[in-house]
């Protein structure tokens, strides 16, 4: 035992060996790479959850904030639906109690023009006013899209408990929506198409000429475009007019023919002209001598959405609510009105005067906007007698007592304008949740007949407006 002890001591000795300085800490280093590698694949992981769940809230908001706008637009055609059932109704038997209890007659009667002189020396806004729902969409909408807290504070300004009312509310996410009309603008789409008609072509032309007439817009006519061309105001209306027609001949108010030359296939981006109607406003920059400039201008008076076969504006749709401003549109159509042959002189020069027609028509515009139009003689007539625009009391009124008439022919005007409910409505509605925000564009028309119907019901369909465009953004 005791050699066998020795033995294995002496092997102890002979098979030992100190570690030197480059074998020590080898453990630390394969622990360090390890905790390295762990730490980066869980960084790894830990990222790509966090992408994941964000990619995950970014599609539950996507759709939450898309329904949030289809309900926005559901409510307004809601809304539009009121107007013309109960609303439109109920105001214009309200019109025709005030006019038989002040001695007036009805707009549609023969007697209207004297009702309506009647009316204007009686005050502008005496017998007439409206009340139009969809002005007011934004609050009205706060009751389903707010809230619980915003829902009980609108209710208490009208004096309604909204506390045991379901359905109001969310719990999340918002949505609002704007409505305006469309046919208070110029139809630049009418008579156009396959076959064009002049008749109605004359009309956009004198419609178009009379709102780019105004001295403020000469600098969008006296600069070169992007192209180093100069185009005048009569230029940039037949060529709006040659692009929709699908005739080769530039449209002349003079009737003289010639072939449409505008060279859209030598610029540097060739195409050619739609030649038919338009399928947005927006495809008016495609036309020679539209520029930004220029849509910016002009684009809020504007529309491609026909509702008159005749291309007349609907003074009773005008507003200079939700940010517009209808002045300019009043002044052109005033303008047309006074030259009914655009190749001459107005018959009264003083509607080219800005100083003299700009406050008459920016009042007027106040006036249809808030009290509406009881017919066009309500026009007329404000032209003739300024001073009837506003009270004794108003400072305005001295300056336009002192203020010469303006003349305009009744007939030209109906040739140009109507005063009616209005039939074709925007409806720009957006829905947010989280940070998502979704824009749904809508146009209905609420006489339209409906051609291809979207679902199981076309009568409910066509009650609550045909859409003649959408899109999302």
């Amino acid at each position: 035992m005791k050699l066998l002890t020795r033995l294995r001591a002496r092997y102890r000795r002979m098979n030992y060996r100190p570690m030197n300085r480059r074998e020590r800490g080898v453990a630390m280093l394969v622990v360090l790479t390890w905790l390295a590698l762990m730490i980066s694949v869980i960084s790894e992981f830990t990222y790509g959850t966090t992408v994941d769940a964000a990619q995950a809230a970014n599609a539950r908001d996507e759709i939450r904030a898309h329904y949030l706008a289809r309900s926005a637009v559901n409510l307004g055609r809601l809304l539009v639906k009121i107007q013309q059932r109960f609303v439109d109704p109920a105001m214009g038997q309200a019109k025709q109690l005030l006019q038989q209890a002040f001695g007036g007659t009805s707009s549609n009667s023969p007697n209207s023009a004297a009702g309506a002189a009647g009316a204007g020396a009686g005050g502008m806004g005496a017998l007439a006013f409206s009340l139009r729902v969809t002005d007011y969409a934004g609050p009205l909408m706060g009751f389903f899209s707010g809230s619980k807290e915003e829902v009980s504070s609108l209710g208490s300004l009208v004096g309604i408990d909204t506390a045991g009312i379901k359905g109001l509310g969310l719990k999340s996410g918002s949505f609002d929506a704007e409505i305006t009309s469309e046919d208070g603008k110029i139809d630049v789409s009418c008579g156009s198409g396959v076959t064009p008609t002049r008749s109605r072509q004359l009309t956009v032309y004198r419609l178009l000429t009379g709102l780019m007439q105004s001295r403020r817009f000469d600098r969008l006519f006296s600069e070169a475009d992007t192209t180093g061309q100069f185009t005048t105001r009569s230029e940039v209306a037949r060529a709006i007019i040659d692009w929709a027609d699908a005739d080769d001949q530039m449209f002349s108010p003079e009737g003289a023919s010639a072939s449409e030359d505008y060279k859209y296939d030598a610029r540097a981006d060739r195409y050619r002209a739609h030649d038919n109607s338009y399928d947005s406003i927006e495809e008016l920059k495609m036309v020679r001598g539209v520029s930004d400039a220029f849509m910016e201008a002009f684009a809020p008076h504007l529309t491609v959405y026909s509702s008159d076969p005749e291309c007349r504006v609907n003074l009773g749709a005008i507003s200079n609510k939700n940010g517009g401003d209808c002045t300019p549109l009043l002044m052109g159509i005033v303008r047309a009105a006074a030259t009914p042959d655009p190749t001459k002189p107005p018959t009264d020069p003083s509607v080219l005067d800005d100083s003299r027609l700009y406050p008459i028509a920016s009042v007027a515009c106040d006036r249809g906007s808030t009290a509406g139009f009881d017919s066009l003689q309500s026009i007329t007539s404000l032209m003739k007698n300024p001073q009837t625009a506003v009270l004794p009391d108003d400072p305005r009124y001295k300056i336009f007592q002192g203020m010469q008439p303006i003349t305009i022919n009744d007939g030209e005007l109906a040739k140009l304008a109507k005063v009616e409910s209005p039939r074709v409505y925007r409806i720009v509605a957006t829905g947010v949740s989280g940070r998502v925000k979704k824009k749904i564009t809508a146009i209905i028309d609420t006489k339209r007949q409906l051609e291809n119907p979207l679902t199981l019901n076309p009568a409910a369909e066509k009650a609550a407006g045909v859409l003649q465009y959408w899109r999302e953004e």
